[in-house]
This record gives structure tokens, C-alpha cells and sequence, in this order.
């Protein structure tokens, strides 16, 4: 099957070794939209007004490590003048709205005995941060494989080949979940296996075909 169906089930009875996991919107849940009203009710701005302030934020590579936390604060308060946002108030916006999925966490736990996990997102240092002390998210993983650390991002295929240079599998011996059609493509070209998630009931059914039973 092609990633465009979301699962690509191992061939010529290779057996997944290693399950990788993304977090956001697959057991960690949260609503962008909320968090950018947020910061619009505390300036005094339209989400019109917003947008390019956004655009501007997510190119400063906060996500890929190119920039800190006091960078991103910094151009916030450049671009929105008066506004003087403390680092708390920033972290306090920003995170608004993040819960752990407790039915995927009780999963994430379940499968942990048969097979390491590795956790591979695309986050930054102020919402791992949160995450890491609110809700322990490290609990569920052998290894952290986060783009703000590594330097790189998903659909790129370097932070990929993270996780094979860390595991010591091949390709197809990983098998790959994630909400995101173009992460999920970029994995399967790597030769891994892919789920694309769409939810907790269809992710035990996929991972049935790979005979992981949960």
C-alpha cells in the first residue's frame, strides 16, 4: 500500500523492531487556533493582523534550533509594539492548550513491553519544555529524537535518518506513526514502514496488519 493509504505493511517478512511516534495530535492534543487568539486578545489585534506576525515567527526556525526562546520573544514584542511580553506570559500563551491523550498513553505504555519506542516530533524548547514537566511525555520512549535538538525537521530527511543512526535498525525493520500525509511520504521514501493516524480505534487495526496486537 502507498502512503497516500497510510500504511505501507512490512514485505518479505521483515518484523518491525522499533515503533516511532509523533506527538502532537497523536497523543498529545491541542487547538493552534485557540493559542493564536490567545496571543491576539493579549495584544489587542485581529487574527488578520496576526498572520504575518506568525509567518514571520515560524521562520525564524524555532523548531529546527536556529532560534532561542528570547529570539522568538524578542521579535514578538518588535513586531507588536507596546505589547512587552514577559518570557512567562510567552510560555503561558504558547502552551496553552496542550493535554496529554490519556486512552493513546495508556497505548503508548501497552506497546513499550514488546518493542522500544521512539519518540520523533517537530517541537521547540518552550513547548517540550511544558510538555516534559506537566505530563512526563518521556515516560512512554527509549529515545527523544526532537527537531530542536537535532537541528532538523520533518519532512526532512535527515532527522529521519536520526532515528536510524540512534536505533542501529534498517528501515524497514521501523515502522512510523504520525497525522501528517507529507511525514508519513517522507518516511515511507526512506524505506520505513507508516501509519498515517487518524485515530486510536484505526491505529490498533494497522498495527494488526503488522501483527503488533494491542
Amino acid at each position: 500500500m502507498t502512503a497516500e493509504s497510510g500504511q505501507n505493511p512490512a514485505s518479505k517478512g521483515t518484523q518491525v523492531k522499533l515503533l516511532v511516534f509523533d506527538m502532537g495530535h497523536v497523543f498529545v492534543d491541542f487547538e493552534w487556533e485557540t493559542v493564536c487568539q490567545g496571543f491576539c486578545d493579549r495584544a489587542g489585534i485581529t487574527r488578520k493582523e496576526f498572520k504575518p506576525i506568525l509567518k514571520h515567527i515560524a521562520s525564524l526556525g524555532y523548531e529546527s534550533g536556529r532560534s532561542q526562546t528570547a529570539d522568538v520573544l524578542r521579535e514578538i514584542n518588535a513586531k507588536l509594539a507596546d505589547l512587552n511580553l514577559t518570557e512567562d506570559e510567552f510560555h503561558t500563551l504558547w502552551n496553552a492548550t496542550f493535554r496529554e491523550n490519556e486512552e493513546m498513553a495508556a497505548l503508548l505504555q501497552l506497546l513499550k513491553k514488546d518493542r522500544p519506542l521512539y519518540l520523533l516530533s517537530n517541537t521547540n524548547d518552550s513547548h517540550y519544555s511544558y510538555l516534559e514537566r506537566t505530563h512526563n511525555v518521556s515516560r512512554h520512549f527509549e529515545e527523544l529524537i526532537l527537531s530542536y535538538l537535532v537541528g532538523s525537521s520533518k519532512p526532512e530527511e535527515a532527522i529521519y535518518r536520526e532515528v536510524l543512526k540512534r536505533s542501529g535498525f534498517k528501515a524497514e525493520e521501523c515502522l512510523f506513526v504520525d497525522d501528517l500525509a507529507a511525514n508519513i511520504e517522507a518516511a515511507s521514501k526512506l524505506g520505513m514502514n507508516t501509519i498515517h493516524f487518524v485515530g486510536i480505534q484505526d491505529l490498533k487495526q494497522r498495527l494488526a496488519v503488522f501483527g503488533i496486537s494491542c
